[in-house]
Protein backbone atom coordinates (compact mmCIF):
# COMPACT_ATOMS: atom_id res chain seq x y z
CA UNK A 1 0.00 0.00 0.00
CA UNK A 2 1.57 3.67 -0.82
CA UNK A 3 1.32 6.83 1.43
CA UNK A 4 -1.35 8.21 -0.73
CA UNK A 5 -3.24 5.32 -0.54
CA UNK A 6 -2.99 4.70 3.22
CA UNK A 7 -4.10 7.83 4.48
CA UNK A 8 -6.86 8.14 1.79
CA UNK A 9 -7.80 5.06 3.81
CA UNK A 10 -7.32 6.70 6.87
CA UNK A 11 -9.63 9.39 5.84
CA UNK A 12 -12.26 7.67 4.08
CA UNK A 13 -12.83 4.51 6.13
CA UNK A 14 -11.34 5.45 9.52
CA UNK A 15 -12.93 8.94 9.44
CA UNK A 16 -9.73 10.71 10.67
CA UNK A 17 -8.82 13.99 9.70
CA UNK A 18 -5.53 14.14 8.12
CA UNK A 19 -2.89 17.16 8.84
CA UNK A 20 0.19 17.63 6.96
CA UNK A 21 2.96 18.35 9.85
CA UNK A 22 6.18 20.41 8.86
CA UNK A 23 9.93 19.31 10.67
CA UNK A 24 10.44 18.31 13.41
CA UNK A 25 8.99 18.15 16.82
CA UNK A 26 5.34 18.64 18.23
CA UNK A 27 3.08 17.08 20.40
CA UNK A 28 2.01 13.99 17.64
CA UNK A 29 -0.38 12.82 20.92
CA UNK A 30 -2.43 15.46 21.14
CA UNK A 31 -3.27 14.93 17.15
CA UNK A 32 -3.80 11.22 17.41
CA UNK A 33 -6.33 12.30 20.30
CA UNK A 34 -8.44 14.65 18.39
CA UNK A 35 -8.94 11.81 15.63
CA UNK A 36 -6.18 13.82 13.50
CA UNK A 37 -3.09 11.67 11.51
CA UNK A 38 -0.06 13.37 11.40
CA UNK A 39 1.72 13.73 7.90
CA UNK A 40 4.82 14.62 8.54
CA UNK A 41 6.35 16.13 5.54
CA UNK A 42 10.38 16.17 5.01
CA UNK A 43 11.65 14.73 1.71
CA UNK A 44 8.70 14.27 -0.90
CA UNK A 45 9.74 12.85 -4.42
CA UNK A 46 9.15 16.13 -6.34
CA UNK A 47 11.29 18.21 -8.67
CA UNK A 48 11.42 21.30 -7.71
CA UNK A 49 9.49 23.62 -10.24
CA UNK A 50 7.03 26.28 -8.85
CA UNK A 51 8.77 26.81 -5.11
CA UNK A 52 11.89 29.14 -6.29
CA UNK A 53 9.67 31.91 -7.13
CA UNK A 54 9.06 31.92 -3.26
CA UNK A 55 12.23 31.61 -1.73
CA UNK A 56 15.38 32.40 -1.60
CA UNK A 57 18.08 30.16 -3.71
CA UNK A 58 19.94 29.43 -0.46
CA UNK A 59 16.83 27.77 1.16
CA UNK A 60 17.13 24.19 2.23
CA UNK A 61 15.62 21.41 0.26
CA UNK A 62 13.63 20.40 3.33
CA UNK A 63 11.27 23.45 2.80
CA UNK A 64 11.62 23.94 -1.18
CA UNK A 65 10.35 20.62 -1.18
CA UNK A 66 7.20 21.39 1.19
CA UNK A 67 6.12 24.29 -0.39
CA UNK A 68 6.22 22.32 -4.08
CA UNK A 69 4.36 20.14 -2.36
CA UNK A 70 1.74 22.31 -1.66
CA UNK A 71 2.21 24.11 -4.98
CA UNK A 72 1.66 21.45 -7.05
CA UNK A 73 -1.70 20.62 -5.43
CA UNK A 74 -0.47 17.37 -3.52
CA UNK A 75 -2.24 18.48 -0.17
CA UNK A 76 -5.51 19.04 -1.53
CA UNK A 77 -6.99 16.10 0.79
CA UNK A 78 -5.65 17.47 3.83
CA UNK A 79 -7.64 19.28 6.54
CA UNK A 80 -4.65 21.64 7.90
CA UNK A 81 -1.28 22.31 8.39
CA UNK A 82 0.98 22.35 11.69
CA UNK A 83 4.27 24.57 11.87
CA UNK A 84 6.40 23.77 14.58
CA UNK A 85 9.03 26.75 15.39
CA UNK A 86 12.07 24.54 13.85
CA UNK A 87 14.07 27.20 12.37
CA UNK A 88 13.83 30.49 10.52
CA UNK A 89 13.16 28.94 7.38
CA UNK A 90 10.29 27.02 8.57
CA UNK A 91 8.89 29.77 10.18
CA UNK A 92 9.56 32.07 6.39
CA UNK A 93 7.39 29.16 4.80
CA UNK A 94 4.72 28.96 7.54
CA UNK A 95 3.83 32.53 6.55
CA UNK A 96 3.87 32.24 2.64
CA UNK A 97 1.58 29.39 3.47
CA UNK A 98 -0.55 31.27 5.70
CA UNK A 99 -0.75 34.62 4.38
CA UNK A 100 0.27 34.47 0.83
CA UNK A 101 -1.11 31.40 -1.13
CA UNK A 102 -4.69 31.45 0.02
CA UNK A 103 -5.00 27.61 0.67
CA UNK A 104 -8.72 28.27 2.71
CA UNK A 105 -6.82 25.16 5.14
CA UNK A 106 -6.47 25.87 8.91
CA UNK A 107 -2.89 26.57 10.13
CA UNK A 108 -1.82 26.20 13.27
CA UNK A 109 2.06 27.09 14.48
CA UNK A 110 3.27 25.81 17.57
CA UNK A 111 5.81 27.56 19.35
CA UNK A 112 8.56 25.52 21.58
CA UNK A 113 11.10 26.82 24.08
CA UNK A 114 14.74 26.97 22.88
CA UNK A 115 17.95 26.44 25.27
CA UNK A 116 19.05 27.45 27.59
CA UNK A 117 15.76 26.50 29.67
CA UNK A 118 14.64 28.09 32.91
CA UNK A 119 11.95 27.19 34.90
CA UNK A 120 9.76 29.40 33.07
CA UNK A 121 10.45 27.45 29.78
CA UNK A 122 8.52 24.91 31.33
CA UNK A 123 5.52 26.80 32.14
CA UNK A 124 5.87 28.58 28.41
CA UNK A 125 5.87 24.77 26.87
CA UNK A 126 3.04 23.95 28.94
CA UNK A 127 0.96 26.90 27.98
CA UNK A 128 1.50 26.23 24.73
CA UNK A 129 0.05 23.04 24.39
CA UNK A 130 -2.80 24.28 26.02
CA UNK A 131 -3.39 27.03 23.18
CA UNK A 132 -2.52 25.13 20.27
CA UNK A 133 -5.09 22.22 21.91
CA UNK A 134 -7.76 25.57 22.28
CA UNK A 135 -7.28 26.65 18.83
CA UNK A 136 -7.75 23.21 17.36
CA UNK A 137 -10.75 22.43 19.27
CA UNK A 138 -13.03 24.83 17.14
CA UNK A 139 -12.25 22.92 14.36
CA UNK A 140 -11.96 19.46 15.85
CA UNK A 141 -14.30 19.55 19.09
CA UNK A 142 -13.37 19.29 22.55
CA UNK A 143 -10.64 17.22 23.68
CA UNK A 144 -10.97 14.73 25.73
CA UNK A 145 -8.02 13.71 28.60
CA UNK A 146 -8.73 10.25 28.84
CA UNK A 147 -8.49 9.68 25.07
CA UNK A 148 -5.32 11.88 25.44
CA UNK A 149 -3.56 9.62 27.99
CA UNK A 150 -4.61 6.73 26.36
CA UNK A 151 -2.49 8.18 23.10
CA UNK A 152 0.27 9.05 25.35
CA UNK A 153 0.17 5.69 26.74
CA UNK A 154 0.21 4.27 22.90
CA UNK A 155 3.13 6.76 22.29
CA UNK A 156 5.18 5.37 25.02
CA UNK A 157 4.55 1.83 23.33
CA UNK A 158 6.09 2.94 20.30
CA UNK A 159 9.34 4.78 21.85
CA UNK A 160 9.73 1.61 23.77
CA UNK A 161 9.79 -0.54 20.79
CA UNK A 162 12.07 2.45 19.22
CA UNK A 163 14.55 1.85 21.81
CA UNK A 164 14.86 -1.49 22.05
CA UNK A 165 15.76 -1.44 18.22
CA UNK A 166 18.27 1.00 18.41
CA UNK A 167 19.83 -0.99 21.35
CA UNK A 168 20.15 -3.92 19.42
CA UNK A 169 21.21 -2.48 16.55
CA UNK A 170 23.93 -0.39 18.43
CA UNK A 171 25.35 -3.95 19.87
CA UNK A 172 25.05 -5.81 16.94
CA UNK A 173 22.37 -7.63 17.46
CA UNK A 174 19.67 -7.14 15.05
CA UNK A 175 20.43 -8.40 11.38
CA UNK A 176 17.97 -5.70 9.47
CA UNK A 177 20.48 -3.89 6.57
CA UNK A 178 20.79 -0.36 7.17
CA UNK A 179 18.07 0.51 4.17
CA UNK A 180 16.10 -1.92 5.98
CA UNK A 181 16.10 -0.39 9.50
CA UNK A 182 15.29 3.54 8.01
CA UNK A 183 12.42 2.33 5.69
CA UNK A 184 10.59 0.70 9.06
CA UNK A 185 11.39 3.29 11.50
CA UNK A 186 10.37 6.39 8.60
CA UNK A 187 6.47 4.51 8.43
CA UNK A 188 6.35 6.72 11.95
CA UNK A 189 6.10 9.68 10.03
CA UNK A 190 2.76 8.77 8.94
CA UNK A 191 1.09 5.60 10.23
CA UNK A 192 -1.12 6.18 12.76
CA UNK A 193 0.16 4.58 16.01
CA UNK A 194 -2.25 1.51 15.61
CA UNK A 195 -0.28 0.46 12.36
CA UNK A 196 3.07 1.69 13.74
CA UNK A 197 2.99 -0.05 16.79
CA UNK A 198 2.66 -3.57 15.15
CA UNK A 199 4.28 -3.01 12.45
CA UNK A 200 7.45 -2.17 15.01
CA UNK A 201 6.94 -5.02 16.74
CA UNK A 202 7.05 -7.31 13.97
CA UNK A 203 10.47 -6.02 12.33
CA UNK A 204 11.62 -6.33 15.89
CA UNK A 205 10.93 -9.98 16.06
CA UNK A 206 11.67 -10.89 12.31
CA UNK A 207 15.23 -8.82 12.95
CA UNK A 208 16.65 -10.20 16.09
CA UNK A 209 20.15 -12.12 15.54
CA UNK A 210 23.56 -10.94 14.83
CA UNK A 211 24.40 -8.72 12.87
CA UNK A 212 27.09 -9.53 9.70
CA UNK A 213 30.63 -8.77 11.86
CA UNK A 214 32.25 -5.94 10.39
CA UNK A 215 33.15 -2.17 11.32
CA UNK A 216 30.41 0.40 11.90
CA UNK A 217 29.94 4.07 11.71
CA UNK A 218 27.54 6.77 13.03
CA UNK A 219 26.01 9.22 11.20
CA UNK A 220 24.38 12.19 11.94
CA UNK A 221 22.10 15.21 10.07
CA UNK A 222 18.36 15.57 9.59
CA UNK A 223 17.41 12.32 7.53
CA UNK A 224 19.33 9.44 5.38
CA UNK A 225 18.34 10.94 1.95
CA UNK A 226 18.93 10.13 -0.85
CA UNK A 227 18.46 6.60 0.47
CA UNK A 228 21.77 5.27 -1.46
CA UNK A 229 24.09 6.05 1.10
CA UNK A 230 22.45 3.37 2.87
CA UNK A 231 22.74 1.20 -0.03
CA UNK A 232 26.15 2.14 -0.77
CA UNK A 233 27.12 1.36 3.27
CA UNK A 234 25.22 -1.81 3.11
CA UNK A 235 27.21 -3.23 -0.53
CA UNK A 236 30.52 -2.12 1.43
CA UNK A 237 29.31 -4.25 4.60
CA UNK A 238 29.33 -1.59 6.56
CA UNK A 239 26.68 -1.27 9.59
CA UNK A 240 25.00 2.02 11.05
CA UNK A 241 25.40 1.45 14.52
CA UNK A 242 23.57 4.40 16.07
CA UNK A 243 22.46 7.97 14.82
CA UNK A 244 22.16 11.23 15.30
CA UNK A 245 19.41 12.09 12.80
CA UNK A 246 16.81 14.48 13.40
CA UNK A 247 13.79 11.98 11.64
CA UNK A 248 16.05 9.40 14.25
CA UNK A 249 17.16 9.43 17.81
CA UNK A 250 17.23 13.28 18.62
CA UNK A 251 13.00 12.65 18.70
CA UNK A 252 12.29 8.93 18.94
CA UNK A 253 14.48 7.91 22.21
CA UNK A 254 12.33 9.63 24.41
CA UNK A 255 12.24 8.31 28.14
CA UNK A 256 8.78 7.63 29.22
CA UNK A 257 7.21 9.61 31.89
CA UNK A 258 4.52 9.16 34.99
CA UNK A 259 3.18 11.78 36.00
CA UNK A 260 -0.71 12.13 36.23
CA UNK A 261 -1.06 14.87 34.17
CA UNK A 262 -1.11 14.57 30.91
CA UNK A 263 -0.77 17.92 29.80
CA UNK A 264 2.73 17.55 31.99
CA UNK A 265 3.67 14.33 30.44
CA UNK A 266 3.96 15.41 27.55
CA UNK A 267 6.28 18.86 28.50
CA UNK A 268 8.31 16.32 30.60
CA UNK A 269 8.83 14.47 27.34
CA UNK A 270 9.84 17.48 25.43
CA UNK A 271 12.60 18.43 28.25
CA UNK A 272 14.10 14.95 28.00
CA UNK A 273 14.29 14.50 24.37
CA UNK A 274 18.34 14.20 23.56
CA UNK A 275 19.42 17.43 21.81
CA UNK A 276 18.84 19.07 18.83
CA UNK A 277 20.14 22.01 16.93
CA UNK A 278 16.61 22.88 16.02
CA UNK A 279 16.08 23.38 19.80
CA UNK A 280 19.58 25.93 20.69
CA UNK A 281 20.69 22.54 22.65
CA UNK A 282 24.66 23.73 23.87
CA UNK A 283 27.52 21.98 21.53
CA UNK A 284 28.87 20.33 24.65
CA UNK A 285 25.42 18.57 25.42
CA UNK A 286 25.71 17.59 21.50
CA UNK A 287 29.35 16.70 22.01
CA UNK A 288 28.59 14.68 24.91
CA UNK A 289 25.84 12.71 23.42
CA UNK A 290 27.76 11.85 20.12
CA UNK A 291 30.34 10.42 22.77
CA UNK A 292 27.79 8.38 24.17
CA UNK A 293 26.65 6.82 21.06
CA UNK A 294 30.39 6.04 20.11
CA UNK A 295 30.95 4.13 23.79
CA UNK A 296 27.76 2.26 23.77
CA UNK A 297 28.01 1.25 20.36
CA UNK A 298 30.27 -2.11 19.24
CA UNK A 299 32.82 -1.26 16.47
CA UNK A 300 32.38 2.20 15.78
CA UNK A 301 35.05 3.08 13.77
CA UNK A 302 34.06 6.80 12.47
CA UNK A 303 31.14 9.56 12.42
CA UNK A 304 29.68 10.91 9.02
CA UNK A 305 27.54 13.91 9.16
CA UNK A 306 25.06 13.60 6.35
CA UNK A 307 24.09 17.45 6.12
CA UNK A 308 21.60 18.55 4.04
CA UNK A 309 22.46 21.86 2.32
CA UNK A 310 21.75 25.19 3.64
CA UNK A 311 20.26 23.93 7.02
CA UNK A 312 21.46 26.60 9.24
CA UNK A 313 21.06 25.28 12.75
CA UNK A 314 23.08 21.95 11.47
CA UNK A 315 25.99 23.78 10.05
CA UNK A 316 26.41 25.73 12.86
CA UNK A 317 27.67 23.31 14.78
CA UNK A 318 29.61 21.00 12.39
CA UNK A 319 32.66 22.56 12.81
CA UNK A 320 32.62 22.80 16.96
CA UNK A 321 31.77 19.40 16.55
CA UNK A 322 34.09 17.75 14.12
CA UNK A 323 37.11 19.19 16.18
CA UNK A 324 35.31 17.66 19.46
CA UNK A 325 35.70 14.46 18.09
CA UNK A 326 39.28 15.12 17.19
CA UNK A 327 39.53 15.66 20.56
CA UNK A 328 38.92 11.51 21.04
CA UNK A 329 41.04 10.81 17.84
CA UNK A 330 37.32 9.97 15.91
CA UNK A 331 37.74 10.10 12.80
CA UNK A 332 34.89 12.67 10.79
CA UNK A 333 33.44 12.87 7.43
CA UNK A 334 31.14 15.98 6.49
CA UNK A 335 29.02 15.35 2.87
CA UNK A 336 26.77 18.10 2.22
CA UNK A 337 23.62 16.92 -0.50
CA UNK A 338 20.62 18.12 -1.56
CA UNK A 339 17.66 15.94 -0.96
CA UNK A 340 16.16 13.82 -3.68
CA UNK A 341 19.04 14.07 -5.93
CA UNK A 342 21.16 11.14 -7.26
CA UNK A 343 23.93 9.30 -5.16
CA UNK A 344 26.34 10.85 -6.83
CA UNK A 345 30.00 9.41 -7.87
CA UNK A 346 32.05 11.80 -6.01
CA UNK A 347 30.25 11.53 -2.74
CA UNK A 348 30.60 7.53 -3.33
CA UNK A 349 34.33 8.14 -3.72
CA UNK A 350 34.76 10.09 -1.30
CA UNK A 351 33.37 7.66 1.31
CA UNK A 352 35.44 4.97 0.13
CA UNK A 353 38.02 7.52 0.78
CA UNK A 354 37.03 8.05 4.24
CA UNK A 355 36.68 4.04 4.49
CA UNK A 356 40.24 3.63 3.45
CA UNK A 357 40.99 6.20 6.14
CA UNK A 358 39.49 4.24 8.93
CA UNK A 359 41.27 1.39 8.24
CA UNK A 360 37.90 -0.35 6.40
Amino acid sequence: MTRKEYLIKQKDEKGRKLFGIFPAQYPREILWAMNVVPVEIWDPPLKVSHANAHVQPYICSVVKLGLELILQGKCDDLDGFLFPHTCDSIQNLASIVYNYLGLEKPCYFFYHPKAPYRDSSRLYYLEQLKVLVSRMEKQLGPLDLSVLKQCIERGQQVASVLRDLYGLRARGELKASNSEFYQVIRQGEYFHPDDFLPLLEEFLAASKGQADSGPSVILSGILPNPMGILTFLDNLGIRVAYDDFMIGSRRLLIPPSDLPDPFEQLTESYFRMPPCTTRASPIAQRRDYLFNMIDDATGVKGVIFYMVKFCEPEWFDIPNLVDELKTREIPALVLEIELNQEFSGQVATRLEAFMEMIGI
